[in-house]
């Protein structure tokens, strides 16, 4: 049987026959989208010295709903024939392009229905809800979502768009390319985050348009390396098995899209992969340092620099896209909890002390004197293996990786033999060359 008569065959996203964009149909989206979608800021690093780097960022979290996927979302709305858009669209979604479509699609009078996985995070079917998009939970993944997505549409006569990888949504998204160009010409680097490739795809087709000399390096986490997987095997990955919790997507995207990965992956000029903590750090570094709050993809630009992976762009004018900003508030808190963690600003041990009055005391009085702060402790006086001992476990807030040091050498003489730290930071792998993957 043809699969053109397959539940899972999308017409637009072929991997027999993906579709390259046209530089010219970017300009068109550009024109078409400007009235509905203000330019978005693209603003210094107030920490250009830390890193040598000539740093800006592309705040695609200024849009309405947060998150770049709104150029895509609007420009595929605006080009829907007059009788499709009053029967209305249907979409799959694990986030961001469910908020872009039911924003735009509620100020164009089109009805709007999301297929979310039944994982997705309530907060964000609550703001999607909210934005006026018709929520559906179906299937535990994202392509099983696409699938019921694609028979409702059949089911209704609604029209079924990849929300991710749609020409008209990747025409959408290379928008961004070209605003860069305008506010920064003299950039000599572009790092974009990668999820599936689209926006890395469409940002490198017009960029080496305008400026061929102009670097774009993509960046993804190594708990899901599609495209880098992809880029290794020679051909798109699909169904990649999850190999981590990465802190990035609330749920984890396990192929690279069709056409995004075709356009993409010859205009490349590396792909990075990023430790889940850099990512966790640099979310911490752009809310202390920058007051910007940017969800983990959008952080692992930003964690390509802290983690030392583009020493050769040392001088260089570099953008990293910031490219969403919607993460809710129990996963920003972890992040910023692991972010301190591995900065090694919260450190957590524990110490065997005498079961006697005064011991904990004592301890407590020693972790004081030197100047920490102890965020939580808890008292184990039953579950120890030494009868007349207590196990202290605690968690103390330091003013940073030395002052981490110093703590752990004034416990381990104080409590030789019964100290244990649970977590240390201190020999952290900065850099690895397999995390490079030089695409030229």
């Amino acid at each position: 049987m043809s699969r053109r008569y397959d539940d899972a065959f999308d017409e637009f996203c072929d991997p027999d026959n993906p579709r390259l964009i046209k530089y010219d149909d970017v300009v068109e989206a550009a024109q078409r989208i400007k009235p509905l979608i203000p330019t978005t800021p693209c603003l210094p690093s107030h920490s250009q010295r830390d890193f040598g780097i000539y740093i800006y960022f592309k705040l695609e979290t200024a849009h309405s709903s947060g998150s770049f996927k709104e150029r895509g979302a609007l420009n595929a709305l605006l080009l829907l024939p007059p009788d499709k858009k009053k029967l209305g669209v249907v979409i799959a979604s694990v986030g961001n392009e469910a908020l872009g479509f039911s924003y735009h699609a509620a100020k164009l009078g089109i009805p709007i229905f999301v297929v979310y996985p039944i994982l997705v995070p309530i907060s964000k079917l609550q703001r999607c809800h909210a934005m006026g998009g018709k929520v559906i939970l179906q299937g535990n993944t994202l392509a099983e979502a696409q699938k019921y997505a694609r028979t409702l549409a059949k089911e209704k006569g609604l029209t079924y768009i990849n929300g991710r990888d749609h020409p008209h949504i990747l025409n959408g998204y290379g928008t961004l390319g070209l605003e860069l160009m305008e506010q920064l010409p003299i950039a000599d680097a572009i790092i974009v985050p990668l999820g599936t490739g689209s926006l890395a795809g469409s940002v490198a087709t017009v960029v080496k348009k305008i400026k061929p000399s102009c670097l774009i390096y993509g960046v993804e986490s190594e708990s899901m390396p599609v495209v880098f997987k992809s880029l290794e095997n020679g051909e798109p990955v699909t169904n990649m098995p999850v190999q981590g919790n990465f802190m990035g997507h609330a749920l984890p995207v396990t192929s690279v899209s069709v056409n995004g990965y075709a356009n993409a992956k010859a205009l490349l000029d590396k792909v990075l992969l990023v430790k889940d903590d850099w990512v966790a750090r640099a979310m911490l570094h752009l809310v202390e340092r920058e007051k910007f709050i940017v969800e983990g993809m959008g952080a692992s630009t930003m964690a390509a620099i802290i983690g030392n992976l583009v020493p050769e762009l040392k001088t260089k004018t570099v953008v990293c896209i910031l490219s969403g900003g919607n993460v809710d508030g129990l996963m920003l808190n972890r992040c910023f909890e692991r972010g301190l963690a591995a900065e090694g600003r919260l450190i957590k041990f524990k110490v065997g002390v005498l079961n006697q009055p005064g011991a904990k005391t004592a301890l407590m009085r020693t972790i004081s004197n030197a100047g920490y702060n102890v965020i939580t402790h808890f008292v184990d006086n039953f579950w120890t293996e030494k009868d007349y001992r207590c196990e202290v476990k605690l968690v103390c807030e330091t003013k940073s990786l030395e002052h981490s040091l110093e703590l752990k050498r004034i416990v381990e003489r104080a409590y030789p033999q019964t100290a244990c730290f649970e977590y240390e930071p201190f020999n952290d792998k900065r850099t690895c060359p397999c995390y490079v993957k030089k695409i030229k």
